[in-house]
């Protein structure tokens, strides 16, 4: 529904070969395959409105970093064996950095700074008006994963779930991301 939004603005923009969020995709991989902190980029469209990235990273905190242009993020902290992953909305904008999408101005009054105090309920009533009746559905049921391969054993987890001896999945709702109206975390520590 979003990418539906975003796709009637685009008829006032110049005329591109792909849509809207294929853009956005490959222009957010492109990020990650210029930075020096990732390689091995590779986006692929899975149907029509899903997307998995693939990347490996030397430093996850590095390369926030690095998107960000900002040192001292706080999205993420990684030292020797354990990774910190914390987004809440007073954080929210790093994350803006990180991932242009989220600032441009035909979707982010949907997204969390927007919506500041607004329950899921009054949301998805909101998302009906602008949307449709079938949005609250569609929206109830997205969500964004990460998938994360360490390099070494996982000792412990907190947040997210162990999928084997060395990775992890943290999967959250879209709309806990739109609202952000509690923070969304993990932690996770490896035997170096």
């Amino acid at each position: 529904y979003f990418i539906d939004v975003l796709t009637d603005f685009a008829e006032f923009l110049p005329e591109k070969d792909e849509s809207i969020m294929d853009n956005a995709i490959s222009t957010f991989s492109s990020q990650l395959a210029s930075s020096n902190s990732a390689s091995g980029v590779q986006a692929v469209k899975t149907s029509d409105n899903d997307y998995t990235l693939y990347f490996d990273y030397s430093s996850f905190q590095n390369l926030a970093a690095e998107l960000s242009g900002n040192s001292n993020q706080s999205i993420i902290k990684q030292e020797k064996g354990k990774l910190s992953f914390y987004v809440d909305i007073n954080n929210y904008t790093e994350l803006e950095a990180v991932v242009p999408f989220l600032a441009d101005p035909n979707i982010e009054v949907f997204l969390a700074k927007y919506n500041i105090g607004y329950s899921e309920e009054d949301y998805l009533d909101m998302i009906v008006f602008s949307l449709g009746e079938e949005a609250p559905e569609s929206l109830q049921n997205s969500y964004i994963t990460i998938d994360l391969k360490l390099p070494g054993n996982v000792l412990t987890v907190n947040g997210a779930q162990k999928t084997s001896s060395n990775s992890i999945r943290y999967s959250f709702r879209l709309i806990d991301f739109l609202l952000l109206s509690s923070p969304l975390k993990f932690d996770v520590s490896w035997k170096v």
